[in-house]
């Protein structure tokens, strides 16, 4: 009975041994398989002979950074679009968009005036006058043409008044009557228009329901508003809703759409 059992543990022993030397043995095999492998794949990345699509040659490489850098380098140098692209095909040079401000005097400018009620105004816009003025009064308003052409020696007394009310501030009294040479109304392509009943010539005068019509309807004759709300640093005047200008009816569209000043716009073609 003892014998059969010095015989089980032998047995078991060695079956043991031999298991350890089988699983150590494929061990051996499996770290040769993964160093060949590895050895395989690190050749192939050398020379790329070894798996040519995944590694591309070098001169891909470099074609398609080159591609990649032209591509980022258009995009940032591309010149965005023109807002303006659609503006009219005019003649900035033509007498409609004479400048008169502060950066462009017209001192010895006078042009051909006609009479249009109790002012005068360039001949050539008084029939555009005449209608935007009738139209206006078929809504049921009350239009009233306080002001038209003015010449160099008008606007000459009338700045001076202004200085010496504002107490010699020549700078403050500009931004309210123009320096003479610069005013709009030398150009007689200009007419301050008030409500008969409410001629208050201020910021309040918007709210009338004259120049609510007038405003919206203004481009259709011609006209613009000349000296908007929000653009005093532009123009260097402040705000005048009586203030229209005469600028042809594509260009005077184009402006009012747009929220231009004439500044803004002759500056278009420049």
């Amino acid at each position: 009975m003892e014998k059969r059992r010095r015989m089980t543990r032998e047995e078991r022993e060695h079956q043991l041994h031999v298991r350890m030397g089988i699983a150590a043995a494929a061990f051996v095999v499996l770290l040769l398989i993964i160093a060949a492998v590895v050895r395989f794949s690190g050749s192939g990345k050398k020379d790329g002979s070894r798996n040519p699509e995944a590694v591309p040659a070098a001169d891909t490489m470099s074609a398609a950074v080159e591609t990649e850098v032209q591509t980022e380098v258009q995009t940032e140098t591309e010149t965005p679009p023109d807002p303006y692209a659609d503006k009219p095909e005019i003649d900035i040079n033509s007498w409609e968009f004479i400048l008169a401000n502060s950066t462009h005097s017209i001192s010895d400018y006078a042009p051909q005036t006609a009479p249009i009620e109790s002012v005068e105004l360039d001949a050539r816009i008084i029939s555009a006058m005449t209608s935007f003025v009738a139209d206006t009064r078929a809504q049921g308003l009350s239009v009233v043409l306080t002001s038209g052409y003015r010449s160099y020696d008008t606007q000459t007394y009338l700045f001076n008044n202004k200085v010496a009310q504002y107490g010699g501030d020549e700078a403050t009294a500009a931004t309210i009557v123009a320096r003479p040479g610069t005013s709009e109304h030398q150009t007689g392509l200009a007419a301050d228009i008030t409500d008969q009943y409410y001629q208050f010539m201020n910021e309040s005068l918007e709210s009338t329901a004259t120049y609510q019509w007038m405003s919206q309807h203004c481009h259709e004759y011609g006209f613009i508003v000349r000296f908007p709300k929000g653009k005093e640093d532009i123009t260097g005047i402040m705000y005048e809703p009586w203030h229209y200008r005469y600028v042809g009816v594509p260009a005077a569209t184009y402006i009012m759409e747009h929220g231009l000043t004439l500044e803004e716009f002759v500056e278009l073609y420049q």
